[in-house]
């Protein structure tokens, strides 16, 4: 008698557990929502190119396959493009320059760098219908209502301006209550990219202002000239005041922009910076051992596995190279390093330095856990003696 009330009373519970929990959706785990938030990789397809200024094109992709769509994203946030230019697989970061409210497409903005590999390669060869692969967006540039209040200035240098398209775009189109000061410094009305889009932010949004400061103005320009200096900050924004300060330029933007925000008094913590990027002559940043000689190469030994089997190779490098370029152009080994923000910042290339000496730019940050375990970051890691580094262990 016991077994049939015991039977009937777990009869009621499976009933009314069937009732109050039908199976959900994501009967999987949850691995189709993760896999669609972070995915390993993206297949990009461009649907279109648009010229922005004499040097930068923008690109719109959608998702190359059908039942994979594009991830979600933070407006601010940037992927990391795969490009294979003459053998060598390589990729660089690109901030995304769409609204995260429509996932349709993705629109990066690229500029020429002179001397550049892959911007070159992206602004001269790449055509309506290639596919691409891409990163998942990644970074840290972007707004955190806990942390960074409601008073935004946001100090673009030139290209730098491509992040807080998005970040205005998702402001406006949710009417976001923000205060928002964008001051874009740049060469020239020539290079003022996306002028008619903030303009009309600007004209409809009382919240949002946008003020224009040219280092070579042409004799028709009648705003503000110069370099964003402390003075013309607090001429727009009047007080540093519970104001949170988004920064994104070039190398030399950002030494010049930290010296006037010491200047203004702005604590470090009310301060936001986009990956610096490798230096374009590393010899020229602080800390450089001046005694190396830069004309010489140094051998790198790495050891892979190739098909299970563990392998130990050895070639030769410049020491003014980040070791990440150099393994890349070693095409005939095949080594493929995880890699995205290419500024030491996301860690996803992380590998273990056997032995060696090598140089960080002094603003790249590591875990301590990494420091003391003998972990680098390859992207912006100079050899400077001989080195062996053990790829088996990423």
């Amino acid at each position: 008698m016991n077994d049939v009330k015991k039977y009937q009373k777990l009869e009621k519970l499976k009933k009314w557990r069937d009732e109050v929990e039908p199976i959900p959706w994501y009967y999987d785990g949850l691995e189709n929502l993760c896999d669609r938030i972070h995915p390993e990789k993206q297949l990009l397809q461009v649907t279109d190119i648009q010229e922005l200024s004499k040097d930068t094109k923008l690109y719109r992709f959608v998702s190359a396959r059908p039942n994979k769509p594009l991830a979600p994203f933070r407006a601010g946030q940037y992927i990391g493009l795969t490009v294979e230019i003459s053998g060598v697989r390589t990729s660089r970061p690109f901030s995304l320059v769409s609204s995260p409210n429509q996932l349709a497409y993705y629109e990066l903005g690229v500029k020429r760098k002179e001397g550049g590999f892959v911007s070159i390669y992206l602004l001269d060869a790449i055509k309506v219908g290639d596919i691409l692969e891409a990163t998942e967006p990644l970074g840290e540039l972007y707004y955190n209502r806990v942390f960074h209040g409601t008073d935004l200035v946001f100090i673009a240098g030139g290209s730098g301006i491509t992040p807080f398209i998005s970040m205005l775009r998702d402001i406006s189109e949710q009417n976001l209550k923000l205060n928002v000061w964008l001051i874009f410094g740049c060469l020239s009305e020539d290079n003022m990219l996306f002028k008619d889009e903030l303009e009309d932010i600007q004209t409809r949004r009382s919240n949002v202002r946008v003020k224009y400061i040219l280092s070579e103005p042409g004799p028709s320009w009648d705003g503000a000239s110069g370099f964003i200096t402390k003075d013309k900050i607090l001429d727009e924004i009047k007080s540093i005041e519970n104001k949170f300060f988004y920064i994104v330029g070039n190398r030399a933007m950002y030494s010049f922009i930290e010296g006037q925000m010491k200047e203004l008094g702005v604590p470090r913590h009310h301060m936001i910076y986009e990956s610096y990027g490798v230096p374009d002559d590393v010899t020229e940043v602080i800390g450089w051992p001046k005694d190396i000689n830069t004309s010489n190469t140094v051998n790198i030994t790495i050891e892979f596995l190739n098909q299970g089997r563990k392998v130990k190779e050895t070639f030769e490098a410049s020491c003014v190279e980040p070791i990440l370029n150099s393994l890349e152009r070693e095409k005939d080994l095949g080594i493929i390093i995880n890699n995205g923000c290419r500024s030491g910042a996301c860690a996803l290339c992380r590998t273990k330095l056997v032995s060696g000496k090598i140089f960080m730019p002094p603003e790249v940050t590591m875990r301590e856990i990494d420091q003391d375990y003998g972990y680098i970051h390859p992207c912006v890691s100079y050899p400077i003696t001989d080195i062996h580094i053990d790829l088996t262990l990423i």
